[in-house]
């Protein structure tokens, strides 16, 4: 029966209406199915979307005029799957486009990580996405049907972005306003009113000029918080007409195009009784009759409903779990592969600066090869969503990808290093990206340790001088060469080694024991079980408790090594060092062993740890063997948290978070959610993309914590806890690791249904626990903790960081130090 359908009925002497739009997102290439054209591959892809293409033919032809959106990454998909295994597909989209029934949102061309690409890659990623020699822009395929609006891949968007969309074209972002963990920004910020939360908002940023206009949507999780689709608009209908000045409202809905939510579920309890099961086809019926309901896409709505209201948004936003990044930083491989892609981006800029941006034709043939490779991993399929582990077959691809990425930019920097032809070794600094029209990445001074493996050829003692003969503070340890040193903005400095003499010792050497670790800034204390107590600096105290923490969550139990043993305390001069062992076993006897360094440095107000952490191989137990048939692999369920080095700074009350992302770009956002929402604590927290450093402030000092790419870096290494006690709110930061516990609640929920599908039912399997991915892997990595005073961390900290995280370039003439700037030899 053709549903009554009526078009500009009024209503309660109202012409308010309530918009409905579907939009469907589709991307062939997953982290939890392979690349095979059936169900364990994209086959499902290609059978959904074809029944929601027929649905919306036959409800067309039956006069309901309802539309599709859609938003398709373009490398994968429409440039290489569809055309292969399904053109009808293509040829289907491309009828209903030129008929005026659909439109088409941006993704990005790479279904990409796009607030943790770099400036070159994010424009390659949006502008190709439009349009490319190949042909599978949107505007390419879709003409006129293409609209400026990006729906970006998993939510994610960074502050920054509201500059480079609009210089790339696009000027509207949609993000989720969701009452589940699938979901955007709808708890970081006060709850909305009706009106607000069905309409256009001006997303904006302090500091930044451009804003964008951002509309809300709502994914299949959120129907099933309000029951039926009819039930939904109902609600927004009575809502709507106790406005003062009833106005338009949206309700743009949006999910997957594989979701087989689309398809319908044969339920026969509930079907002629629950609509939202019977797929596209029974959403649409379920309202057609509805008088005041308008069937629309985004960009037509826009276009004459201007935004109503302003909003901040200042975390880094992503619908993993925790509301955030979780999903795509916190595994184990997550780490390794991204590593790998960071030294490969080192690699260009180092390559460039020494090229003077004018690499010759076969180093910038290297250098595109690299950069075309990184764009095709920067994917997010080969991050996540997939929880607890990666797809099998996906994480093998991500490995050779980034190996790749990481050969061919060696190969390049090879051709371009020359060596000093009259020192021992150099250093440079170079910029730490490279810019676009849009970005600059400017040098910037800055000081730093260095640490050099040196040759056996090396010869003791020497002392270490520039090329112009000024002594330089060294030490040398277990064939380590230790020194400080500050560089001017793209500075080269030669160094030169002196044979037979002993090293020049700073003015103020540091001292070590196992009571304590001392420079002119910073003293660390232990207790009588080696763990750290106090951690001052210029006598202000930024430890609480055991200052650092390591331990496991492992079948329901926390376990935290008790005892540290020291089995080294040195201070040769320009450093000092405390290294310790630790130990816990899980149940069932398996050891964790732990591996630690605490180094001080004369003369710089940093602490530098360095970790290497066994994980036991456990039996692999309590896994859903459907869902290890799609990976591939299977696991251990018990691992729920790992926290090889978590942090417990003496922050308490107004927290914040300050973070650096890839584009240079410094943001912040506040961490006490309670203010205006009902999560007065966060199990986890991961809105913070870190290119290099992240910082948390509680407005009168702060800490900052950075990686180095030298051992293991992170697009958001560190999540975050936070606690409530009677001094207020506090945090922990644990880098390199994994939190779990309770996912956030949600203001804005109508049943809570929604959310207790994807907890309690463990329909949204990407909120699992991360741990269980560590399980039998070893892992190291190396830190700099930077203690501050004040709310946002002092700009020169913020280089020194920058080039911790990135260290000096490195030139050498043969026989004399290793090709990298820091030790991978902790103890």
């Amino acid at each position: 029966m053709t549903p009554n359908f009526r078009m500009g009925f009024k209503l309660s002497g109202t012409d308010a209406h309530i918009y409905l739009a579907f939009r469907f997102h589709g991307n062939f290439y997953h982290s939890y199915r392979g690349d095979t054209p059936d169900e364990l591959g994209f086959g499902k892809d290609i059978r959904i979307l074809r029944h929601i293409l027929q649905t919306l033919d036959d409800l067309n032809a039956c006069g309901i005029p309802v539309c599709g959106t859609w938003d398709f990454e373009n490398l994968f998909s429409l440039q290489e799957i569809i055309p292969a295994h399904s053109p009808d597909l293509l040829a289907a989209l491309q009828r209903r486009a030129q008929q005026g029934h659909d439109e088409f949102h941006l993704m990005s061309y790479n279904n990409g990580l796009v607030s943790a690409h770099d400036a070159r890659e994010f424009e390659a990623a949006i502008r190709r996405g439009i349009s490319n020699p190949q042909g599978s822009g949107l505007r390419d395929l879709f003409g006129d049907a293409f609209y400026p609006m990006v729906r970006p891949q998993e939510m994610m968007f960074t502050p920054v972005h509201l500059q480079l969309y609009p210089a790339c074209g696009i000027h509207a972002i949609s993000l989720f306003y969701s009452a589940l963990p699938f979901n955007g920004f709808s708890n970081f910020l006060p709850l909305l009113s009706a009106h607000q939360r069905y309409n256009p908002l001006t997303l904006t940023y302090p500091g930044l000029a451009h804003t964008m206009t951002l509309m809300p949507c709502y994914n299949t999780g959120d129907l099933a918080d309000h029951l039926t689709l009819r039930r939904w608009v109902k609600q927004m209908r009575r809502a709507q007409l106790q406005m003062e000045q009833p106005h338009d409202l949206l309700l743009l809905i949006d999910m997957d195009a594989d979701d087989e939510f689309w398809a319908g579920f044969d339920i026969p309890l509930l079907k002629g009784r629950f609509s939202t099961i019977s797929g596209l086809r029974g959403l649409v019926e379920n309202v057609a009759d509805l008088e005041y309901v308008r069937f629309t896409t985004p960009g037509r709505y826009l276009e004459t409903h201007p935004p109503l209201q302003t909003v901040i948004i200042g975390q880094d936003t992503a619908d993993g779990s925790f509301d955030g990044l979780s999903s795509w930083a916190e595994k184990w491989s997550n780490h390794q592969v991204w590593t790998l892609l960071e030294r490969a981006r080192l690699r260009e800029w180092q390559t460039c600066h020494l090229s003077g941006n004018s690499p010759p034709a076969s180093i910038q043939q290297l250098l595109n090869e690299s950069f075309e490779t990184r764009l095709r991993l920067l994917s997010t399929t080969h991050f996540g969503m997939s929880a607890p582990i990666m797809n099998r077959a996906r994480e093998q691809t991500a490995f050779a990808l980034a190996h790749h990425a990481l050969k061919t930019a060696e190969q390049a920097f090879a051709q371009s290093a020359q060596p000093p032809s009259h020192a021992t070794f150099c250093l440079f600094d170079y910029p730490r990206g490279l810019s676009t029209e849009h970005v600059l990445y400017e040098t910037h001074p800055s000081k730093g340790l260095i640490r050099l493996r040196l040759d056996d050829a090396v010869s003791e003692p020497f002392a270490l001088r520039t090329l112009m003969g000024i002594p330089i503070p060294s030490a040398v340890w277990n064939r380590e060469l230790f020194f400080v040193d500050r560089f001017a903005p793209g500075e080269m400095r030669m160094y030169h080694i002196e044979a037979g003499r002993p090293p020049h010792l700073p003015a103020r050497p540091v001292r070590a024991n196992q009571e304590s670790l001392e420079n002119e800034f910073l003293c660390l204390t232990f207790d009588l079980q080696g763990h750290p107590v106090h951690f001052t600096r210029n006598g202000e105290e930024f430890a609480t408790g055991h200052f650092l923490r390591s331990g496991v969550t492992y079948a329901g139990q926390t376990y935290q090594v008790t005892r540290w043993e020291t089995v080294e305390s040195k201070a040769p001069g320009i450093v000092g060092w405390v290294r310790q062992t630790g130990r816990l076993t899980l149940k069932g006897g398996h050891p964790v062993e732990y591996q630690r360094e605490l180094l001080l440095a004369a003369g710089l107000p940093y602490l530098y740890v360095s970790m290497r952490v066994t994980y036991p191989p456990t039996p692999h137990a309590g896994y859903s063997k459907e869902k290890a048939r799609r990976l591939g692999r299977t696991w251990d369920s018990r691992w729920q948290e790992v926290r090889p080095c978590e942090i417990h700074p003496a922050l308490f009350g107004a927290l914040r978070v300050w973070k650096h992302n890839y584009f240079g770009h410094v943001s912040t956002y506040a961490l006490d959610y309670g203010r205006f929402s009902s999560n007065r604590v966060l199990d986890s927290v991961n809105n913070h993309v870190t290119c290099g450093w992240v910082a948390v402030s509680d407005g009168m000092r702060g800490l900052l914590t950075a990686y180095t790419v030298d051992t293991l870096g992170g697009m958001a290494f560190c999540p975050m806890r936070t606690r409530a006690d009677q001094t207020g709110l506090r945090v922990a930061m644990n880098p390199f690791g994994s939190y779990w516990g309770r996912q956030y609640r949600y203001d804005t929920a109508d049943t809570g249904l929604g959310r207790f599908l994807a907890i309690a039912l463990s329909a949204a399997d990407h909120i699992n626990p991360y741990a269980p991915s560590y399980n039998g892997q070893r892992q190291q990595f190396q830190l700099l903790l930077a203690p501050y005073s004040g709310d946002a961390p002092p700009v020169e900290v913020q280089k020194d960081a920058l080039a911790f995280a990135y260290p000096y370039g490195h030139l050498e003439q043969a026989g004399h130090t290793s090709t990298t700037n820091t030790s991978t030899a902790i103890i």
